[in-house]
């Protein structure tokens, strides 16, 4: 989705209401322990993509089954504390940005050899 000044104000928005609702309106254990980290908002603001991560990916994966079947409350709950004329459609997904992060860091890992401390604090 193209991004521009007022979608990325409106995604920021969504993403602070979406907390609100998962930490008070939501009584659900598993979302205790996931993060909306990023929203994408459509031009037309009709759509919004948010992205959801966790501790594990099977555990994220369960949560964004569970995020996707309850959309609709949702949605209703987000308007309440949003003031846009309209409510955006809501879709969710998992955000792999973590998993390849921690993966290209244990490659990194690998390849380079580890640096001593003895080394460094002579310089």
């Amino acid at each position: 989705m193209k991004k521009t000044r007022r979608t990325s104000q409106v995604g920021t928005t969504i993403r602070d209401a979406l907390v609100d609702v998962f930490r008070r309106d939501l009584k659900d254990v598993a979302l205790g322990m996931t993060s909306v980290t990023d929203v994408e908002v459509s031009p037309d603001l009709q759509y919004a993509r948010v992205y959801v991560s966790g501790l594990t990916e099977d555990e994220t994966q369960a949560v964004v089954k569970e995020l996707q079947q309850r959309k609709g409350r949702i949605r209703s709950l987000l308007g309440q504390r949003i003031r846009l004329r309209y409510t955006p459609e809501l879709d969710f997904r998992y955000d792999e940005t973590t998993m390849r992060a921690s993966r290209i860091e244990s490659i990194l890992s690998e390849v380079m050899p580890p640096k001593d401390d003895d080394e460094s604090n002579e310089s």
